[in-house]
C-alpha cells in the first residue's frame, strides 16, 4: 500500500501537466469531469505491482477510456457474429474515423480551437490525454524514472509547443519540476550515472518548451508538414493572404479543390473578404465596419436572395465564402459582423454551411438612373479615402474635379498618384452617373486602354500608378486595385473585394468545385437602391478563352453574378466553360497555410512545396542527432563519475568498467564477472594491442601500497587511453560510430569487481601473462 501511495504522490503532478498541455488547445475548456476520469483510469491501471495484472488493467482501461472519450464501446459484445471480431472490426474502424479527422482538423485548424465545433479534435486531446498518462503511470509503478520523465517530456511538451505566448515559461517549467519530482521520487537513493544525462535532458526539454511557448508562434509548426500527404501527395489545406501582393505570381503545379458549392444558380464570384483601406500604396483588408454591409432593405427579401451550400475542401482560413453579395449565414460556431462571417478557430475539412446572397439583376438603364447620392456613413467609414485619411469630394458635386486635382497636387502624401487621377478623369469625362464612369474605366482597361495580363508584370513604386501611367501590364490585383483607386479619386465608393471566381460543376456531386487557382480579386461598387455590385476590370490571360463581351440587357443570372453591363456571363450548370475559365484564372492569392505571413504573392505547389516537404525530413534527422546525442552523452556520464572519484580503489574498478563497456558496444563478448586480466585478454585477441602495461598499472592501483596506489591510479588512466586509442585505429570509420552509438553498455549493469575477480587482476598482473 505504501507503494501505490509513493507512486501515486510522485506520478500525479506529472498527469497534471500532461492535461494541463492538451487543455490549453482549446478554448473555451471542454468536459473538465472526463479528462478527471480519464486522469483516474490511467492510475488504477497502474496500481497493481505484478506486471500481468497491469496489462490486464491497462487493457481494461482503455476500453474504459475509449468510451468516455470518443464514445465507441471496445468490448465484443457481438458473440454470434465472429467474422466482424464480435463486433471489435466496426468499432475499431470508427475510432479510426474519428481519429483521421481530429488529426486531419488539426492541420487546418487555428489554436487555440472551440471543442464544440470541432468535435473530432476535442476527442483527440482527451486521447492525448489518457495515452500519455498512461504511459507515464506504467513507467512510474515499473521504477524507471527516465523513462517515465522522457514520457512525460514528449506528452506535455509537444503540445506545450503548438502554441504561442500564453504561459508559455509557467509550462516548460511544470514540465522541469513535475520531471524533478519523478527523477527524485522514483529513482534509488544512490545516484546512477545515467542520472545526470536524464536530468540535463530535461531541463534542456523543459527550457525549450518554455522558451517556445513564450515566443510570437508555436515552435512546432506541425500542421503544414502533413505527413500523410508526403506519402500520398493529397493536399489538406491552403491559406490565402488576401491583402494585395504585388511581386508576380508563381502557380501551383495541380489544381486543389478548396471548396465545393451546391446551389440552384451558378456561381460568378464568391467573395472571402473585402479591401477597404488603401494605405501604403497597396490595398489591405481593414477592420469590419457597418458600411461594408450597406445594402437595401430588399436584399434581406427571401425572393431577391440565393442559398448556397458550401462544404469546405481544403480551404485553411477563418472566413466563410459567399456568393457575392453574401447578407446572412447559417454556420454553427461562427460569428457573423456587418455581413462577413468568420470561425476564429478556423475551417476545417467537411465544415458545411449555408449562406444567403443578395443577387440584384440591374439593367444597365436602371443602373444609368442611380444618382449620385451616398449616406455620410460611407465617407466616414473611409470609403472616400485614397490614401493617409483623405476623402476625394464626392461625384456630382460642384466643382469636383479641380478641386480633386488641386487636393492631389498639393498634398505631398497624394502627389505621386497626380497622373493616375488624372488620367481617372480623363477617361471618365463626359459621364454624368456614377455606373457612367464605371463603365467607361472598365472598358479602358479591358479593351482600349492598351492593357495586358501578366503574371511576372515589371514592378515600379508605387505600383498601381506605374501600372496605369507606365507599364499597363498585371494581374487582377493591379487591374482591380487601380480600378478602385480611380474611382475613389472620381468620388465614387469602392473597394476591391478578393474570394473565387466561378468553379467547374460535377454532375456526380451535384456542386460547383472550386479550387486555389480560382482565387481571384475584383472590384465592388455601391450605387443607390442596390447596394455594392461586383465590376471585374481584368483582361483574360492569352490563350485563354475570350472575355463575354459586356451586354446592354439582362444576363443570365447566377450566385454573385452581376449580370449588368460589366459581369462576365454565366455559363448553364455543367456547361464546358466557367467564369473562371473565361477569366483564365487570374488569381495569385493563393498561399500555403503555414507560410501566410510571408510578404511574396506567389503561389507554391501543391502540399506546401519542396520546404513544407523538407519539414518532417529535417525534424527526422533532428530527432536522431538527438538521439545519438542522449547516446553519448549517457556513456559520458558513467565516465565522469569515474573521473570525479579519488579513491585510486574506485579509480581501478571505473578503469575496468570502462575497458568492458568499450568491448561490449563492438560486440564482444565479455563475461560480467572478467577480470582486468580477462579484458586485457579479449583486447589482445581483438584488436591486437599489448594490454600488459594497463593490467599492471591497474593492479597496483586496486592492490598495490597506500602511498603508490595514486600514481598507479594516474598511470592506469594514462594507460586506458593508450590502449582504447590502439584498439580503435584497428577500427573502420563505420565501426567506430557503431560502437559510439551503441546500446549494449548502457543496458549492461554495472558488476561490482568481488574479492577474488580483484585477486585475480593482481596475479595476473604481477605474472605478465
Amino acid at each position: 500500500m505504501r507503494r501505490v501511495a509513493r507512486t501515486t504522490a510522485v506520478t500525479a503532478p506529472a498527469l497534471v501537466v500532461v492535461a494541463a498541455a492538451w487543455l490549453r488547445l482549446e478554448q473555451p475548456l471542454g468536459s473538465v469531469w472526463r479528462v478527471l476520469a480519464l486522469l483516474a483510469l490511467a492510475l488504477a491501471a497502474a496500481a497493481p505491482r505484478r506486471r500481468s495484472l497491469r496489462v490486464a488493467c491497462a487493457v481494461a482501461a482503455t476500453v474504459a477510456a475509449a468510451r468516455i472519450a470518443v464514445g465507441v464501446d471496445l468490448v465484443p459484445w457481438r458473440l454470434a457474429d465472429p467474422g466482424s471480431g464480435f463486433g471489435l472490426v466496426d468499432s475499431l474502424s470508427t475510432l479510426g474515423a474519428r481519429f483521421d479527422t481530429g488529426f486531419s482538423d488539426f492541420y487546418g485548424t487555428h489554436l487555440p480551437f472551440d471543442p464544440r465545433v470541432h468535435m473530432a479534435m476535442g476527442e483527440l486531446v482527451l486521447a492525448g490525454v489518457f495515452t500519455f498518462s498512461l504511459a507515464v503511470a506504467l513507467l512510474a509503478t515499473a521504477r524507471k524514472p527516465v523513462a517515465c520523465a522522457l514520457a512525460l517530456l514528449v506528452g506535455a511538451g509537444w503540445p506545450a509547443t503548438l502554441l504561442g505566448p500564453s504561459h508559455g515559461i509557467a509550462m516548460g517549467a511544470a514540465i522541469l519540476g513535475a520531471a524533478l519530482i519523478v527523477l527524485a521520487g522514483l529513482g534509488s537513493r544512490r545516484m546512477t550515472a545515467l542520472a545526470l544525462p536524464a536530468t540535463v535532458v530535461v531541463a534542456a526539454g523543459a527550457v525549450a518548451v518554455g522558451s517556445a511557448t513564450a515566443a510570437r508562434h508555436g515552435l512546432v509548426h506541425w500542421q503544414s508538414w502533413n505527413l500523410a500527404h508526403v506519402a500520398t501527395g493529397g493536399q489538406v489545406g491552403l491559406g490565402f493572404l488576401w491583402d494585395a501582393q504585388y511581386g508576380g505570381l508563381r502557380w501551383p503545379a495541380h489544381p486543389t479543390v478548396v471548396l465545393q458549392v451546391e446551389s440552384e444558380q451558378t456561381p460568378s464570384y464568391l467573395r472571402a473578404a473585402v479591401l477597404d483601406d488603401f494605405s501604403g500604396d497597396a490595398w489591405k483588408e481593414g477592420s469590419l465596419r457597418p458600411a461594408d454591409s450597406l445594402e437595401p432593405a430588399v436584399a434581406s427579401q427571401p425572393r431577391n436572395e440565393t442559398r448556397e451550400t458550401v462544404t469546405v475542401e481544403g480551404l485553411a482560413d477563418t472566413r466563410l465564402v459567399g456568393g457575392s453579395i453574401p447578407v446572412r449565414f447559417a454556420a454553427g460556431g461562427a460569428s457573423v459582423d456587418f455581413g462577413f462571417a468568420t470561425v476564429p478557430s478556423g475551417l476545417t475539412r467537411g465544415y458545411r454551411y449555408t449562406v444567403w446572397s443578395w443577387s440584384p439583376r440591374p439593367t444597365a438603364a436602371a443602373l444609368q438612373r442611380s444618382p449620385a447620392v451616398y449616406p455620410s456613413v460611407l465617407a466616414q467609414q473611409g470609403l472616400l479615402d485614397v490614401g493617409g485619411g483623405i476623402d476625394m469630394p464626392s461625384f456630382g458635386s460642384p466643382g469636383r474635379a479641380a478641386r480633386a486635382d488641386q487636393l492631389v497636387a498639393n498634398e505631398p502624401a497624394l502627389y505621386k498618384y497626380l497622373g493616375l487621377e488624372r488620367l481617372a478623369e480623363q477617361v471618365a469625362s463626359g459621364a454624368r452617373t456614377p455606373y457612367g464612369a464605371v463603365a467607361r474605366l472598365q472598358r479602358w482597361f479591358l479593351s482600349s486602354g492598351g492593357f495586358r495580363y501578366s503574371n511576372h508584370p515589371p514592378v515600379i513604386n508605387p505600383p498601381l500608378a506605374t501600372f496605369v501611367t507606365q507599364t499597363k501590364a498585371g494581374y487582377c490585383q493591379y487591374f482591380a486595385g487601380a480600378m478602385a483607386l480611380m474611382l475613389r479619386y472620381l468620388g465614387i465608393p469602392a473597394r476591391v473585394a478578393v474570394g473565387f471566381a466561378g468553379g467547374t460543376y460535377s454532375p456526380k456531386g451535384h456542386a460547383w468545385l472550386v479550387t486555389d487557382r480560382e482565387a481571384h480579386a475584383w472590384v465592388e461598387v455601391w450605387f443607390k437602391g442596390y447596394g455594392w455590385l461586383p465590376f471585374d476590370p481584368t483582361p483574360a490571360a492569352p490563350g485563354a478563352a475570350p472575355r463575354p463581351t459586356p451586354a446592354g440587357g439582362r444576363a443570365a443570372t447566377g450566385v454573385g453574378s452581376a449580370p449588368f453591363p460589366g459581369a462576365p456571363k454565366a455559363t448553364p450548370a455543367g456547361g464546358a466553360a466557367t467564369v473562371a475559365d473565361n477569366l483564365a484564372r487570374k488569381n495569385g492569392l493563393t498561399r500555403p497555410h503555414a507560410r501566410a505571413s510571408s510578404s511574396a504573392p506567389a503561389v507554391t505547389s501543391e502540399g506546401g512545396g519542396s520546404n513544407d516537404r523538407s519539414t518532417p525530413v529535417l525534424l527526422l534527422l533532428l530527432a536522431l542527432a538527438v538521439a545519438g546525442g542522449g547516446i553519448v552523452l549517457a556513456k559520458a556520464g558513467f565516465r565522469l563519475i569515474g573521473v570525479v572519484r579519488r579513491d585510486p580503489r574506485s579509480i581501478a574498478a571505473a578503469c575496468r568498467q570502462e575497458l568492458s563497456a568499450f568491448l561490449v558496444d563492438q560486440r564482444v563478448e565479455v563475461p560480467r564477472s572478467a577480470t582486468v586480466a580477462e579484458l586485457g585478454e579479449l583486447v589482445q585477441h581483438e584488436f591486437g594491442v599489448n594490454p600488459d602495461a594497463f593490467v599492471a598499472a591497474a593492479a597496483a592501483a586496486r592492490f598495490g601500497p597506500v602511498d603508490r596506489a595514486a600514481t598507479a591510479a594516474r598511470t592506469a588512466r594514462h594507460e586506458l587511453r593508450a590502449l582504447l586509442d590502439g584498439a580503435r585505429r584497428s577500427l573502420t570509420r563505420r565501426e567506430r560510430l557503431r560502437g559510439l552509438l551503441s546500446l549494449r553498455s548502457l543496458a549492461r549493469a554495472p558488476a561490482a569487481v568481488d574479492a577474488s575477480a580483484s585477486l585475480g587482476i593482481g596475479m595476473v598482473g604481477s605474472t605478465g601473462s
